[in-house]
């Protein structure tokens, strides 16, 4: 049977509209069927492949344990074209290690560069922006929470199983995307949000050394001291408690059998929520309660050392090209309480409970340290050292610099240690497509960008896709295609603007990290340009007081 009539065939049979045509690949005797799509901008055609499996579906005896990697190309037909919309991250299944691929299609050409974005939510995107770049878009669903990051000290759980999830899909990609017409030397692994630190921890792992050349990290970091800590007995305890009820000694054995046993639902609902305010107050940090975490045992692990420690003995992946960026507002989607009611804000002053964005001893809430260094954030955070109902700005400062913070002291070290340029981003743009803030904060009458605000100009929201070609969004149109061409840039040459002209980006130049000089940025906000950066006085302000009070520091990493 020909192609062509191979082609009309699957064409009847898949077909949901007559412009809803199957694509198909042909390689060493497999027929590899997707679909073929155009994008919402240019109208270019490109070929969606939905729902690979990359490894074994981690159920059974594989809950809780390193992917088992799926063996490829064994059969002479796949269709994959059917959308896939489900993650890990819904709760509704563990079945859920499949990646899906979109790929240009373009008559001669055979090697896109490919961007791997690593996000829970991917399926809920489409990659239109970078397939009119010619980018080939990967996206890959990991296990997350308690399926993806539960150690308990032993192999039960070793921990760390999302991050291998990801090694496990990079090492897919590496053996199959030229089937795609993919190039293998073009690999940018992209993480925003919540899986940001686990790509900024590729960075400090030796384990992905020779799977990518690039990286993104978006609103994430591995200095985190909320997202990387060492094996944490306290939560085995607390899960034992939340699934088996009170106890008067722990039982190792009963606890995994429970966690062998217990559904989906029933873990993820033990698995919420498990520090409290009092513990968080008490830890002077936020907690992941499912973090990336060091590995006990060395063979086949992720991390085994902390990321600080990896800095100090200049063992990093000094090799990859890196851009990394946050939002200037990052956290004030979470302080939705306080935007509704501003009156709760003055009750911040008698019950002020800090957090710091670094790692290092607790104090004793109320001790006398503990207030002296509680006055000195109240004092530079806000007008006369006081909280009150004009507050809400410095207050989300406060609390996004807990992120931020963490995301400039890598981006600064990395830049001293590594054989490659770091690009630093600030994203500060809201306009119609700035999704959390028009969902959570659609009547706050603040400028700047919350975590998540820049996802739906680098990538298609579904849910607004009548608003992207509305006349009244044309301006965000020239935002979004200036995004692309940076993304695309950085995946192509690993320089986000390599040439000094283009008719998208007008003559834009966007400078990498200087270690010996102040640090400069580029702001992404209604104008993109490189300007010094604004958060300079609070980072030094964390630094200074990091140096005072929590004076065992690994590495001089003044920024």
């Amino acid at each position: 049977m020909s192609f062509s009539l191979i082609f009309f065939f699957l064409s009847l049979l898949f077909s949901h509209s007559n412009s809803d045509e199957v694509y198909v690949i042909n390689t060493n005797g497999t027929k590899i069927v997707g679909r073929k799509l155009f994008t919402i901008f240019e109208n270019k055609p490109y070929a969606a492949f939905w729902k690979i499996p990359y490894a074994s579906p981690p159920i059974g005896k594989l809950r809780f344990k390193p992917p088992n990697p799926l063996r490829w190309l064994d059969k002479p037909f796949y269709n994959y074209s059917i959308p896939y919309n489900e993650s890990c991250a819904s709760g509704h299944t563990e079945d859920c290690l499949y990646l899906s691929i979109y790929t240009p299609i373009i008559e001669h050409v055979y090697h896109f560069p490919v961007i791997v974005w690593i996000h829970e939510n991917a399926h809920r995107h489409s990659p239109d922006f970078l397939i009119d770049e010619e980018v080939i878009v990967v996206t890959v669903s990991l296990r997350t929470s308690i399926f993806g990051f539960l150690n308990t000290g032993d192999d039960f759980a070793g921990g760390n199983m999302g991050a291998k999830d990801v090694l496990t899909a990079l090492r897919w990609i590496r053996d199959n995307i030229s089937h795609f017409n993919g190039d293998l030397n073009k690999v940018t692994v992209f993480g925003s949000e919540s899986t940001a630190p686990i790509v900024a921890s590729l960075l400090v792992s030796a384990a992905g050394e020779d799977l990518f050349q690039r990286v993104i990290i978006q609103g994430g970091s591995a200095l985190s001291p909320a997202d990387y800590r060492n094996y944490n007995f306290e939560i085995m305890n607390k899960l034992y408690w939340n699934l088996d009820g009170p106890f008067e000694k722990f039982n190792r054995t009963r606890l995994y059998e429970l966690l062998s046993k217990s559904s989906t639902k029933k873990l993820l609902v033990a698995s919420y929520d498990i520090f409290d305010s009092t513990e968080v107050r008490d830890n002077q940090r936020l907690i992941n309660s499912f973090p990336l975490t060091v590995e006990l045992s060395g063979k086949g692990a992720f991390m085994n050392k902390f990321p600080l420690e990896v800095y100090k003995r200049k063992i990093t992946n000094n090799a990859v090209e890196v851009m990394i960026g946050y939002t200037n507002l990052d956290s004030l989607h979470k302080l939705d309480g306080f935007v509704r009611n501003r009156k709760l804000l003055k009750y911040l002053n008698y019950n002020f409970q800090y957090l710091l964005p670094f790692e290092g001893r607790r104090d004793e809430y109320g001790s006398k340290l503990y207030k002296k260094i509680r006055r000195k954030i109240m004092d530079f955070y806000f007008v006369n050292g006081t909280v009150g109902e004009r507050s809400l700005r410095r207050f989300a400062k406060y609390m996004s610099d807990q992120v931020i913070y963490p995301i400039l002291r890598q981006a600064t070290l990395h830049s001293q240690v590594s054989c490659n340029n770091v690009y630093l981003y600030r994203f500060t743009y809201r306009g119609p497509f700035s999704l959390v803030w028009n969902t959570v904060l659609r009547n706050l009458n603040l400028t700047g960008a919350t975590s998540g605000d820049e996802i739906c100009y680098q990538f298609k929201c579904k849910s607004l896709s009548t608003a992207y070609n509305a006349a009244e969004t044309s301006n965000e149109r020239l935002f979004i295609k200036k995004i692309a061409r940076l993304l695309a840039n950085f995946a192509k040459y690993g320089k986000p603007t390599p040439r000094s002209s283009d008719d998208i980006l007008e003559g834009l130049q966007w400078l990498p990290l200087n270690p010996t000089k102040n640090v400069r940025l580029l702001n992404m906000g209604s104008e993109l340009k490189m300007i010094k950066l604004p958060e300079a006085k609070r980072m030094e302000f964390w630094t200074q007081l990091r140096n005072e009070f929590f004076p065992d520091r690994l590495i001089n990493d003044e920024l």
